[in-house]
């Protein structure tokens, strides 16, 4: 396949030129301001408060960094292959323990069939460069009904707010994959870039990445949009693909639903 005109294009270099233009075309259309305060309300499913960051959708966080003793949220993600029709879902509950501490329980569904349980616990080391920066850490415990082995994932927060609607939120780590017999390490590396277009509305794109002792890349990317509802609701919806064989790509559509209390 020589001929240029039928190159078959990269869907990854596709999905983020889409995501870059679309931002930019918004950004000309809706230009920051010095005093802009967009930032300060909006997306009740955030990863920090202060700084304002929000959260991505899929690999999501307890709370967000900073949490207040006593702060709950409920919320439940929704993912469907557009390849096999498979539909897999996941209601949670996040709690506040202490202030910077929060935890979660988490029941993860295949169709109707609960596949797993699964725990974690979030704290916050602190914010920084005048509440421009914020980090933390997580450890998330999986228990797979089906294959009867544990995993444990152990990971380092870090988020950053570059102005008024641009915001940047990472995670790097690493996964034990079958903690009590013949398990590996799998690396981690998590980045979600938004833009916050309103008060109600932001645009986000996520990328989430698994890296194995077969030097085997896995990955699932989603742009998103969120939508504020008020102080307590928001939806999360987006379109992505991921490959996690190395070989085939497959098309997931999925939204998360989410009420803070």
């Amino acid at each position: 396949m020589k001929n240029k005109t039928h190159r078959k294009q990269n869907p990854i270099k596709q999905g983020v030129f889409s995501f870059c233009l679309t931002c930019l075309i918004l950004a000309i259309a809706s230009p920051v301001q010095a005093n802009d305060t967009r930032s300060e309300i909006g997306d009740t499913a955030l990863s920090s408060d202060a700084p304002h960051i929000p959260e991505p959708m899929v690999f999501d966080l307890v709370r967000p960094l900073g949490v207040r003793q006593g702060d709950l949220e409920v919320n439940t993600l929704s993912g469907h292959s557009l390849r096999s029709g498979r539909t897999e879902w996941a209601p949670e509950i996040e709690f506040g323990l202490f202030d910077n501490l929060a935890v979660e329980f988490e029941l993860p569904f295949d169709q109707l069939s609960l596949s797993e349980y699964k725990m974690a616990i979030q704290g916050t080391f602190g914010a920084e460069f005048n509440n421009r920066f914020i980090h933390g850490w997580q450890m998330i415990g999986y228990h797979d009904r089906k294959e009867r082995k544990y995993t444990i994932d152990g990971l380092y927060l870090a988020g950053f707010r570059w102005n008024s609607a641009i915001s940047n939120f990472n995670m790097i780590g690493l996964r034990r994959e079958n903690v009590e017999r013949d398990g590996h390490f799998v690396g981690l590396f998590n980045t979600s870039w938004f833009y916050d277009y309103s008060q109600k509305l932001t645009l986000g794109v996520e990328m989430n990445n698994e890296f194995s002792r077969e030097s085997e890349w896995h990955y699932l990317l989603m742009p998103q949009v969120h939508w504020d509802f008020n102080d307590h609701a928001t939806l999360q919806v987006g379109t992505g693909f991921s490959q996690v064989d190395g070989r085939q790509t497959d098309w997931l559509g999925t939204w998360r639903m989410v009420y803070a209390f």
